[in-house]
């Protein structure tokens, strides 16, 4: 068995108002955990109850993160499939999306190995459900590109796109590139585009503002640098 975890980005705040209590109960439960890095997995596990004398330190966890190779994920598969209830959490929000873990999901779907998942925050659906800019019609695009020719034919494609379909696009940045980021879009883009920020989601100095590009252009920058932020797109 695999179970898919939800994580917070806060380290201190309560999980209960974010998992279903299923969760918990889910952890007690596992054998290991895989995580990106072992500190953040820690983290995750020191938010539950295990039966004693077990405690979050007896848990071992196996890393899988972007420095992971094919010959890793198949190592963590082979002993998944030998037995035992693992499970896998990101150092925040869901695995798979935009954090690693698909791969793994997919050998195991292949191979009959049973895996679950349970409600939790991920930063893509919050920031779109808290952006107001719709989502009957989205796409996530990552992180993209960083050299700046690229960049500003990217983004002016995203925003034909978005008026030719009527859909909303969201991307991301490295957190101390995120200030650099939003002044490239503000000065591409049409004035009457929607762009919209979502930054610390789940954390208690959550931010979500929601402009368009020419009212975007008479405010102070935005307090994102460095944090942990999602970019909203609309062009109608």
């Amino acid at each position: 068995m695999l179970y898919l975890f939800p994580n917070l980005l806060a380290e201190h705040v309560s999980h209960a108002a974010f998992f279903p209590v299923s969760v918990d109960a889910a952890v007690s439960r596992i054998t290991a955990l895989i995580a990106e890095n072992e500190k953040e997995g820690r983290h995750f596990l020191r938010r539950f109850s295990f039966e004693s004398p077990k405690t979050f330190r007896d848990i071992p966890i196996h890393l899988l993160n972007e420095h992971s190779s094919e010959a890793d994920k198949k190592r963590l598969f082979g002993w998944i499939r030998e037995g035992g209830i693992w499970g896998l959490v990101s150092d925040c929000g869901m695995p798979c999306l935009a954090d690693p873990g698909a791969d793994l999901v997919l050998l195991c779907r292949t191979q009959g190995v049973a895996v679950e998942t349970f409600a939790g925050p991920s930063s893509i659906l919050f920031a779109l459900v808290l952006s107001g800019l719709g989502g009957q019609h989205f796409t996530f695009h990552g992180y993209l590109p960083k050299e700046e020719g690229e960049l500003l034919q990217k983004l002016r494609g995203i925003e034909k796109l978005s008026r030719q379909e009527k859909s909303t696009h969201l991307f991301m940045e490295t957190p101390y590139r995120n200030l650099k980021l939003f002044e490239k879009v503000v000065a591409t883009l049409d004035d009457r585009t929607w762009l919209g920020i979502a930054c610390s989601l789940t954390a208690p100095d959550q931010l979500v503002q929601t402009r368009r590009i020419g009212e975007w252009k008479r405010l102070p920058l935005p307090a994102i640098d460095k944090r942990p932020a999602m970019f909203i797109l609309v062009c109608n």
